[in-house]
């Protein structure tokens, strides 16, 4: 209760300066999920939210997050942190939707979210590639039980993508097959990616 009352108050206060939020390991629960969401979608201050280590979160902020469209136009969110909260495959329609009109996010975790899923990955990656303007430097999914699916789709991205330099796969079994292969050409492929890890 008192995590959905802190965000109702941050999104009723216009004049906000606030750039920072850093609410790991609290013990936010689903109820503070669609307030964090609204939040997101309003706060035209904030940089940084780091969310972390929350996994009752994810039920709340997985259906907040993909409920309502992301038509922020004055965010200036830099980074989001979002590991181990517990989303799952609802949680992925949201986030795509933030990485396809975000003109600020440069650092995404979603670590150790492990029903995220196959389809979000994909899904993540294809409005990566259809956002022209994305600043996105860092996405971490390690433990986000991604597959070929996403694999494929990553690949595609990375045929062309300018923007990432850090992409963490760590735990993908997928990449062991044809997935990896389609990666590691699409890398070669690109002879202006900035990708270093």
């Amino acid at each position: 209760a008192a995590g959905a009352a802190l965000a109702q108050a941050l999104q009723a206060n216009a004049e906000s300066r606030l750039r920072e939020l850093f609410l790991d390991r609290t013990g936010l629960g689903p109820a503070a999920g669609a307030g964090l969401a609204a939040l997101l979608r309003s706060s035209r201050s904030l940089e940084e939210l780091e969310l972390s280590r929350n996994p009752q979160l994810g039920e709340g902020l997985g259906a907040a997050l993909s409920e309502a469209p992301w038509a922020n136009t004055e965010s200036k969110l830099r980074e989001l942190h979002l590991n181990g909260t517990g989303l799952g495959p609802a949680a992925g329609a949201g986030l795509a939707e933030l990485l396809r009109s975000s003109r600020s996010l440069e650092v995404l975790q979603l670590i150790n979210n492990n029903q995220l899923g196959d389809a979000a990955g994909a899904a993540m990656a294809g409005v990566l590639r259809e956002n022209a303007e994305t600043r996105l430097r860092e996405l971490h999914l390690a433990g986000t039980g991604m597959g070929p699916t996403a694999a494929s789709g990553f690949a595609v991205l990375l045929r062309s993508n300018r923007s990432l330099e850090t992409l963490d796969f760590r735990g993908f079994a997928a990449l062991g097959g044809p997935a990896g292969v389609g990666l590691a050409e699409a890398l070669r492929e690109n002879a202006e990616t900035k990708l270093r890890k």
